[in-house]
């Protein structure tokens, strides 16, 4: 049997562990750049505060109806969410990340499913304060649909099998796992409007509307399991790295800045995977909604002669390229990094003659950072390339304490 644990309107349920006042209050979300609604807590959504709602269309409704507004803290919901793992991970061994608030679990079916499913609902809230919800299921679509139900009308846990009929018909066609609203269109013109209908249709026409992934939707809701728990994710083969300027960007300078940060993190997120660039694309862009300004965006790629992980390098190389496309007279709104062609580290082939004692000292240097910054924090070790001011950085006005991820936020408690 497959679980999926959803953490409930995750992001608000973290702003809520460390401010236990913000509990049955509405509290939202933003996104980049204090931008749009990305989270909402119900009281939020009855007052018809929508997903991805723009905050100045909504500024003056927040204000009037004491809305408690925060902008992302990706930091601190980033460890919120591997804890919330950690306490899965003593349930089962069988667990797949699929997203941020997202697992999905194998489970076995000699245990009585709604006992550990009520079990693992009270260990997550107790040990890390997070409100969860379990769809359980045959299948990987049938346990997302329980979960979906789960929420709105069974106590936060509900198990849906393939012969359930009734359950699975009251789920519109659109809200099923990997069915949009493009699909649902089509669907419909043959007269697929549930989930149980599509279950249910000749499968040629699946096959047809939406190709073998549709048709795979289709076994899974008919109880064939083609989806199994991914313990081990593959690998990448891209990793990119972007955010959008906190406000208008002319200097090239700052603009450098920021790439050479996203080529930071993008760094550290291939050296944890143990793997190495083989290009790197580096682009700028204007912002293509402010039609009344000069446009302009452009990128570049370049690959390598051999795979690398070392950040001086790459760091040296997106700014050639930065250089190379910038133009001035605009007003930059982006700026962003790909590191292209991951392969795994262990396979590399260098060059002959390449590895020099320099480039030893510098990943040598890098290890040492990253050592600071994993005691310490983000903040407390970076190279001078990625600044210090940082004016182009995202606007986070509303941002909580990272309270669990720096040691100079970290909440007192009666003091």
């Amino acid at each position: 049997m497959i679980a999926l644990v959803d953490c409930n309107n995750f992001y608000v349920s973290c702003e809520r562990v460390f401010h236990p006042r913000l509990n049955h209050k509405p509290v939202i979300v933003l996104s980049n750049n204090d931008g749009c609604a990305i989270a909402r807590s119900n009281e939020a959504k009855s007052l018809g505060i929508g997903m991805g709602t723009p905050y100045y269309k909504i500024r003056e409704l927040c204000r009037k109806n004491e809305v408690n507004v925060y902008s992302s803290n990706y930091e601190l919901y980033g460890d919120m969410s591997r804890r919330v793992v950690s306490v899965l991970g003593r349930f089962t061994n069988q667990v797949e990340v699929y997203s941020i608030d997202e697992s999905f679990l194998g489970i076995d079916e000699r245990n009585d499913l709604l006992d550990i499913s009520q079990k693992m609902r009270t260990a997550v809230l107790k040990w890390t304060g997070i409100p969860v919800s379990v769809g359980l299921g045959p299948t990987k679509t049938l346990a997302k649909l329980a979960n979906k139900l789960a929420k709105k009308k069974h106590s936060g846990c509900l198990i849906v099998r393939q012969n359930d009929y009734e359950i699975i018909s009251s789920v519109e066609i659109e809200k099923v796992w990997g069915v949009g609203r493009r699909l649902a269109s089509k669907l419909r013109l043959i007269g697929v409007s549930n989930a149980l209908d599509l279950a249910n249709a000749p499968s040629e026409k699946i096959r047809k509307i939406g190709g073998v992934v549709l048709e795979r939707t289709q076994k899974e809701l008919q109880g064939w399991q083609c989806l199994s728990i991914e313990q081990c994710p593959q690998p990448k083969k891209n990793v990119y790295c972007s955010r959008s300027f906190g406000q208008p960007v002319r200097s090239l300078s700052q603009i450098e800045e920021a790439i050479s940060n996203h080529v930071f993190r993008g760094v550290q997120k291939i050296r944890k995977e143990k793997s190495a660039a083989c290009g790197l694309q580096a682009f700028i862009t204007t912002n293509p909604f402010r039609i009344n300004t000069p446009q302009y965006s452009n990128s570049r790629v370049i690959g390598f002669d051999a795979p690398t992980d070392e950040p001086m390098q790459l760091i040296s190389t997106a700014k050639r390229m930065v250089r190379s496309i910038y133009c001035e007279g605009y007003e930059y709104h982006k700026a962003g990094i790909m590191l292209l062609n991951l392969q795994p580290k262990a396979e590399r082939q260098g060059l002959l003659f390449c590895e020099n004692a320099q480039s030893k000292k510098r990943m040598k240097l890098v290890e040492a950072i990253e050592e600071i910054r994993n005691s310490y924090g983000s903040g407390s070790a970076f190279l001078a390339a990625q600044g210090i001011e940082r004016k182009w950085e995202m606007k986070r006005n509303h941002r909580s304490p990272r309270y669990t991820t720096n040691w100079q936020e970290i909440p007192s408690i009666g003091v």
